[in-house]
């Protein structure tokens, strides 16, 4: 399938989705949608990509174990990566593409992609080739400890020469999938900034009060980093004073720091906060009775402590976030393309701690393309993609209705047909833990 198809087909859809499970989220989707093929109509779904299966090959022994979980849909081919390893780890990893019957004529595809054993054997990236269009499926190493980061570096590195050979050979190439890091600050929530001899920054009119919480603290060799929110909160100095003596007092901050709230210290209510409103502090208490307590609370901006703010990646895996940053000088990065200005488009929770429901998270999942793809890249807005509803336009509580590790979804009630059977309830997640995470990638070529 090369150029001509695409645009014989019109669109091409593309999603990809880490399922931590695809069993699990096979059982989910049936729940919701009856079965597979109406979820891929629903979502229009021309490729189909998802990673991190944790299937073994044994499960599909027969023609009945295929249709029940999935690898045989109506309307679409599918291929597999299994992890081949021997024991535990053999349930582990896995990917799979699932591809629009009348798209996978001639179609080829293959789990021995880097011809190095034990990449190939986990089942971590899948080839599907149709001739002058090549697409690789990954799941990339997640590091344990910085003493991974070799291992996952020497399989960017196969990827990309891969990926370059079927360049050189004339196809055009699609890598989509989980690759386990972020490229951008604004993709990950919860940035670090470096300590110098306990100052953020290494600026002396950052030095932190009392010295860093060491448990606190994220080391690598004979760096310290610390988080973003943690650095702020060291860096606060409060001030009770009258509202009498406020006006000279919040005219000198310490040295390094701004005031940032003026609090009544009889009920803790907030007066003013930097950027809340038009009126300045000196306003506020000038309004107030000369004997009323108020505390003045200093300290450094979240935005200029974001200025210098490092992803977690960025701190423990460098070389990796360099080589990946770097290669998006020939790849594109599709969502960074088609929105640009959007942040906190997360695509990986922790999931025990409810961090989806409050959206902190990171972004590791991507499709990207290669410049001749790129010129028929479609940006489309959310509640346009397949599959969306007019809620999704509508809502100001979309972002809200996700899927917790509480027993059930948050905000259920607001969720309709498009989501769940009519009258049934949201599904109820065992154990207290979630086990669809929905981190999902889209791209669309015209």
């Amino acid at each position: 399938m090369g150029i001509d198809t695409v645009r014989a087909v019109d669109q091409l859809h593309v999603i990809s989705w880490n399922t931590a499970g695809f069993s699990r989220t096979h059982e989910l989707i049936k729940s919701h949608y009856g079965d597979l093929h109406t979820f891929l109509r629903r979502h229009r779904a021309d490729v189909f990509c998802v990673q991190e299966t944790r299937m073994k090959a044994s499960m599909f022994s027969s023609l009945a174990e295929c249709k029940q979980l999935g690898a045989i849909t109506e309307g679409y081919e599918s291929f597999w990566a299994f992890n081949e390893q021997k024991g535990v780890a053999g349930g582990t990893c896995g990917v799979a593409v699932w591809v629009r019957k009348d798209l996978a004529k001639g179609i080829r595809a293959t789990q021995k992609v880097f011809k190095v054993d034990d990449f190939d054997q986990e089942g971590r990236c899948l080839l599907v080739d149709w001739g002058s269009l090549a697409l690789f499926n990954v799941y990339v190493p997640v590091l344990k400890g910085p003493e991974d980061q070799p291992r996952k570096l020497k399989f960017l590195e196969l990827l990309r020469h891969k990926v370059e050979e079927m360049q050189s050979a004339g196809k055009m190439v699609i890598v989509c999938g989980d690759f386990n890091l972020t490229w951008r600050p604004k993709d990950f929530h919860g940035l670090y900034v470096k300590v110098v001899e306990d100052c953020v920054c290494g600026k002396t009119e950052w030095r932190l009060n009392g010295g860093p919480n060491r448990s606190a603290l994220l080391t690598r060799g004979q760096d310290s980093w610390i988080r973003l929110g943690e650095a702020q909160k060291a860096l606060q100095s409060e001030l009770l004073v009258s509202a009498a003596s406020a006006e000279l007092r919040a005219a000198r901050p310490p040295d390094g720091a701004e005031l940032l709230r003026v609090v009544d210290a009889a009920s803790g209510a907030t007066l003013w906060m930097k950027g809340g409103g038009a009126s300045t502090p000196l306003e506020i208490v000038q309004g107030l009775d000369g004997a009323q307590q108020i505390r003045l609370q200093f300290g450094v901006p979240a935005s200029d402590l974001a200025a210098h703010g490092q992803t977690y990646h960025s701190v423990m895996e460098p070389e990796c976030v360099e080589f990946f940053s770097k290669w998006l000088e020939t790849l594109t990065d599709t969502f960074a393309a088609c929105h640009g200005t959007a942040e906190r488009r997360f695509t990986c929770w922790m999931q025990r701690a409810n961090m989806r429901y409050s959206n902190k998270g990171s972004r590791l999942d991507y499709i990207l393309c290669d410049q001749r793809l790129l010129k028929l890249l479609v940006s489309t807005k959310t509640s346009q993609l397949a599959g969306a509803t007019a809620d999704e336009e509508a809502s100001p509580w979309l972002d809200w209705i996700l899927p917790t590790s509480l027993p059930g979804w948050s905000l259920g009630g607001v969720l309709d047909s498009s989501h769940r059977r009519p009258g049934t309830p949201p599904p109820t997640l065992e154990g207290g833990t979630a086990h669809i995470r929905c981190r999902k990638e889209m791209m669309v070529v015209a």
